[in-house]
């Protein structure tokens, strides 16, 4: 489990996020990126920064979207990573791992991909592949960027564009993360993969009893399935499980999503420290494979 305490990048860390600069394109006019004084920069001469942590920032701001997300905060990755480390995750991340072609190469590109845990998994069991992660939050690119020898880390705003070139990816993931199925279709080179993690309506639901969490709408993974029409749906798996979860693992059931940002921790354990622990919780999500031609 990776710790956000990391050590420093290494050599070949380094040459993966130089590599990037074959898929990379400028937020801001969609020209490609060459590697600059301490950044990036492209023909119209946008300028970004290449962080001393080892990733590069491609924030910006996109007209009519308003200022870019700012993506999770250190708390939020925090309790994922100490959820995850329970091995809450493993048999979804097994999953997805499922759905990854066993002779895939070239570049996988984790879409809102926060701390690299999944793609570095991949990165792992699929050693002809190149990994990068592109996640709005500086805090969870940090430690993206040192989560895999293979992997680079990117900071930008994927729910507004992904600054990646045309048919340049051949394994797309989205987990947990909303945005553009049109988006995804246009990085993936042909005969690439897009895989899915889609939350059932009943994902967790134990734990809005007595609060108001955010709901999962019924139906999405059918809707995700669909999303690519010219793409062949080559599987869609459904994990199910029931895991008895302490208060604190709990709250960090809660805190490590989108509900950090509409809830109290406090006052929601409060509220959990009246229920008859161990908790049961259901998690339950389905996996989506497509492939394009």
């Amino acid at each position: 489990m990776l710790s956000l305490a990391s050590a420093p990048c290494t050599v070949a860390r380094v040459s993966t996020l130089d590599a990037t600069f074959d898929i990379l394109q400028c937020p801001s006019c969609g020209e490609p990126l060459s590697p600059a004084d301490d950044g990036a920069t492209c023909a119209n001469r946008h300028h970004f920064d290449r962080a001393r942590q080892g990733y590069v920032s491609l924030r910006a701001a996109h007209k009519g979207k308003g200022a870019p997300a700012s993506g999770d905060t250190p708390e939020m990755l925090e309790a994922r990573e100490r959820f995850q480390a329970e091995g809450f995750h493993d048999d979804i991340a097994a999953a997805v791992l499922a759905a990854v072609p066993a002779d895939a190469r070239g570049w996988l590109a984790d879409l809102g991909g926060g701390t690299g845990w999944y793609a570095a998994q991949i990165l792992d069991a699929r050693p002809e592949l190149h990994g990068v992660v592109l996640d709005a939050s500086a805090p969870a690119v940090r430690i993206a960027a040192r989560a895999h020898e293979r992997l680079a880390a990117v900071s930008a705003d994927v729910w507004s564009g992904i600054p990646l070139r045309d048919a340049s990816v051949d394994v797309a993931l989205r987990i947990f993360a909303p945005g553009s199925a049109d988006e995804v279709r246009r990085i993936l080179a042909p005969g690439g993969t897009a895989i899915f993690v889609v939350p059932h309506g009943d994902h967790q639901r134990e734990l809005g009893h007595g609060l108001k969490l955010m709901k999962v709408p019924a139906g999405k993974a059918d809707d995700v399935a669909a999303s690519i029409p010219d793409a062949t749906l080559v599987s869609s798996v459904e994990v199910r499980q029931r895991v008895e979860l302490s208060v604190e693992q709990a709250l960090d059931a809660v805190f490590m999503g989108p509900n950090a940002f509409h809830q109290d921790r406090v006052k929601v354990g409060a509220v959990l420290e009246g229920w008859t622990a161990p908790i049961s919780v259901t998690l339950a999500v389905t996996v989506v494979a497509l492939q394009v031609d």
